[in-house]
């Protein structure tokens, strides 16, 4: 009890402060081990990028990409792998022209100009992407495009389209299968994507009147040294639908087209013109389809009965550089440039030649039976530039006949011509591809 009561006091406020000191010491040690521990999972994070990062780097240097701009006739920038494995190329196309159309008006107008039109417009412009996948026999091809005036292939203006989407798979020596939307194997112009790479300014009067168009389907093609061929099945011809639907699509429409040629490489024809240097040759072509329209398909424009396209065209090329001569003869039911259903035939005759390095007059005239306007043609010059990237075209289109020239459905916009009763036309259009 005594030494208890002469023990020297308890400082408890000394006590207290000092194992407050103490735990406040553990929990900053482990404040700072947590804090370690967290700066390691980030610094570990890094290190997984950089090397993930570093992979693909190596991955791209040892596949050897290039990327640049083509500055050869096309154009386009384009990625590649120099191993062969992968491509894509970009590609543009814009037209702006004048046109000046003059009509005398129908017989009840107060004035002999009533229909005469003049202006300017963007009439077409193209987006194209296109490449190969995988390997080189997998190739695609998609196609975006603005017109401003209705076409052979769209007929809503003013708004982008897409008028072409193809997948090929080359399945052996000179044999692929395609799948999309795809130009109907018809006339020689089913071999362009575009209208850029035909001689007469951007269009041919005959496909516009006789043209199979594009639709939905599968095709098969073979190409040989002398002769080529592609047949495919479809949508039914004149839908201009992009999918399928039960209510819409029933029907289909078959087609193929086959061509021959001597004296000159199948590379030569990828566009119309035949430049200076070029080899003579010539290119006879065979195509026809069929198309089972049923009644309960999308109905064409002034309520007529739905168009069951079918029948046959012929064509022959002359290549004799710096000029072609191109002769064709359709006979198909249900056209486009028909004013009602029924069989039409028709005759297309072209020409063109360089008489200077850059400059190429040409000459259309296409003659349909049984129509208000049998006898259109037209004539022209292109000029060129920057390895025919740029083109200037001036023509003038002229229709033999009083009356409409549309038929089954308005072609006049893209004609550059009135609906009725035109004299004739004027158009000045500069053409650029990038």
């Amino acid at each position: 009890m005594l030494l208890i009561l002469n023990a020297p006091p308890i400082d408890v406020d000394g006590e207290l402060a000092a194992m407050r000191a103490e735990l406040a010491a553990i929990r900053s040690r482990m404040q700072d081990g947590w804090m370690d521990e967290e700066r390691a999972d980030a610094v570990r994070d890094i290190v997984r990028d950089a090397l993930a990062d570093s992979a693909t780097r190596t991955s791209f240097l040892e596949k050897e990409w290039d990327a640049g701009y083509d500055g050869g006739e096309g154009g386009g920038a384009y990625f590649r792998a120099r191993d062969g494995s992968a491509t894509m190329k970009l590609l543009g196309m814009v037209q702006n022209r004048f046109v000046a159309s003059s009509a005398y008006g129908p017989d009840s107008a107060p004035t002999q100009d009533t229909n005469s039109r003049w202006g300017f417009e963007t009439k077409t412009i193209f987006l194209v992407v296109s490449g190969q996948v995988i390997d080189k026999s997998i190739t695609y091809v998609g196609v975006m495009a603005y017109t401003s005036q209705t076409n052979r292939f769209i007929l809503v203006p003013g708004a982008l389209r897409v008028p072409y989407a193809s997948i090929r798979k080359g399945i052996a020596d000179g044999v692929g299968i395609s799948m999309g939307l795809l130009n109907v194997p018809w006339d020689l112009e089913s071999n362009y994507l575009g209208s850029s790479t035909l001689t007469s300014g951007d269009y041919s009067i005959f496909n516009y009147r006789f043209g199979a168009g594009k639709s939905p389907g599968a095709t098969v093609d073979w190409t040989s040294s002398w002769m080529r061929a592609t047949a495919g099945a479809f949508n039914q011809l004149g839908t201009l639908s992009t999918s399928w639907d039960s209510n819409t699509n029933l029907s289909f429409c078959v087609a193929a087209r086959a061509e021959v040629k001597w004296g000159i490489e199948w590379s030569q024809i990828s566009r119309m013109s035949a430049a200076p240097g070029d080899s003579p040759g010539l290119v006879l072509g065979l195509g026809g389809c069929m198309s089972n329209g049923r009644g309960q398909n999308p109905q064409p424009p002034g309520g007529l009965a739905t168009p069951s396209a079918q029948g046959f065209t012929a064509d022959a090329r002359i290549m004799l550089p710096p000029a072609v001569l191109i002769a064709q003869y359709a006979y198909m039911r249900d056209p486009v440039g028909g004013p009602e259903l029924g069989w039409y035939q028709g005759v297309n005759l072209q020409a063109s030649s360089f008489v200077a390095p850059r400059v190429e007059p040409f000459v259309e005239a296409c003659w349909m039976e049984d129509v208000p306007v049998e006898w259109i043609a037209q004539a022209g010059v292109n000029l060129y530039e920057g390895s025919s990237r740029v083109k200037i075209t001036l023509k003038a289109v002229i229709p033999f006949g009083g009356g409409n020239v549309n038929g089954i459905r308005a072609i006049n916009g893209g004609l550059g011509i009135a609906t009725a009763d035109n004299n004739a036309s004027f158009i000045a259009q500069l053409q650029l591809r990038f």
